[in-house]
């Protein structure tokens, strides 16, 4: 009897154990099954470049560099950490950032509310135009009040009236602002803050969006579409241009001499340049001008993405307190 007894609580040991196995697998696999359905297979993981790219050797160089990280945000924010130390022309972060960007693909439309990150901020090709990336990280970097972009699509008769008829919607385009977000809890952040109250006359944020996406405030006026790159290195390429340089856009300096432009990197994910003209700026924006003529330097990178994404923002980039 004794024997029978060991015999059956073995079974039931062993029973328990085979249910408790079972119904964790079938929960992985109900987690699993859930997480793909809501994010994409590859979403966070797969560069979307042009195909003459895929062999490059530096592109090579940057997924040798995804080794070990979760996502594309993740290799992004290793870079964003080396140039807080190095940001010179001659950074290879930089070097990285350039080719992503010269591989990657324009889109017709970009719609709706996307998240932001400044990755790196500079001064042109100027040799110690890292300073002021420097200058970035160790005051506001962390807690900037910049937290994204909006992009509506535009009325014809706004068009008309921001573009004073120059610009005719011939493709799709597009009403821009940009979002910020205030952190109590940071003097640096409530400071920036008070000073683009002042500058870019910010308006504060609907309650409905302030509760959906977390900003409080919204200023800066541009003009978005398929355009040319005004990027003199690269000017053949096409990007998707943020352009603040329309007069009745009413942006003040240095927005004024604005154009920014951003490149699909991964699904939900763009890769964006800040352009500032750095010639004829003592006259309003014409439009007829060749982008040669206005001189247009590279002042750095920064990155928009959607909801999903967002969620890998957060865990990446918590903010200081």
């Amino acid at each position: 009897m004794p024997r029978k007894k060991d015999t059956r609580r073995n079974i039931q040991r062993h029973g328990f154990l085979l249910v408790f196995v079972g119904l964790t697998f079938l929960c992985a696999c109900t987690s699993k099954e859930g997480r793909d359905e809501s994010i994409p297979q590859g979403k966070f993981t797969e560069f979307r470049l042009d195909a003459q790219c895929e062999h490059d050797p530096l592109i090579s160089e940057i997924k040798r560099d995804m080794e070990g990280k979760t996502s594309i945000l993740h290799l992004m924010k290793s870079y964003l950490e080396k140039l807080e130390k190095d940001a010179s022309p001659d950074s290879p972060c930089l070097k990285k950032l350039e080719k992503l960007f010269a591989c990657c693909q324009a889109k017709e439309r970009v719609e709706g509310h996307f998240y932001g990150i400044t990755v790196v901020l500079k001064k042109g090709e100027h040799p110690y135009g890292g300073f002021l990336n420097r200058l970035w990280a160790t005051t506001v970097g962390n807690v900037s009040p910049w937290d994204g972009k909006i992009f509506d699509p535009i009325e014809p008769g706004q068009l008309r009236f921001y573009t004073e008829g120059f610009e005719k919607g011939e493709v799709p385009t597009f009403l821009g602002i940009n979002c910020f977000k205030k952190y109590d809890e940071s003097l640096l952040n409530l400071t920036s803050m008070a000073a683009l109250n002042f500058w870019m006359n910010l308006k504060d944020a609907p309650e409905e969006e302030k509760q959906k996406y977390g900003y409080d405030k919204k200023g800066g006026l541009f003009i978005a579409r398929k355009a040319k790159s005004v990027n003199p290195k690269n000017s053949d390429k096409e990007v998707f241009q943020l352009n603040y340089r329309w007069r009745k856009l009413e942006n003040l300096p240095p927005n004024r001499y604005l154009i920014d432009e951003i490149v699909l990197m991964a699904d939900g994910l763009y890769l964006g340049q800040l352009f500032y003209a750095t010639a004829h700026l003592l006259e309003d924006y014409n439009p007829e001008r060749s982008p040669f003529e206005y001189r247009y330097e590279n002042f750095g990178y920064f990155l928009l993405m959607d909801d999903q994404w967002n969620e890998e923002r957060e865990r990446l980039f918590p903010r200081d307190q």
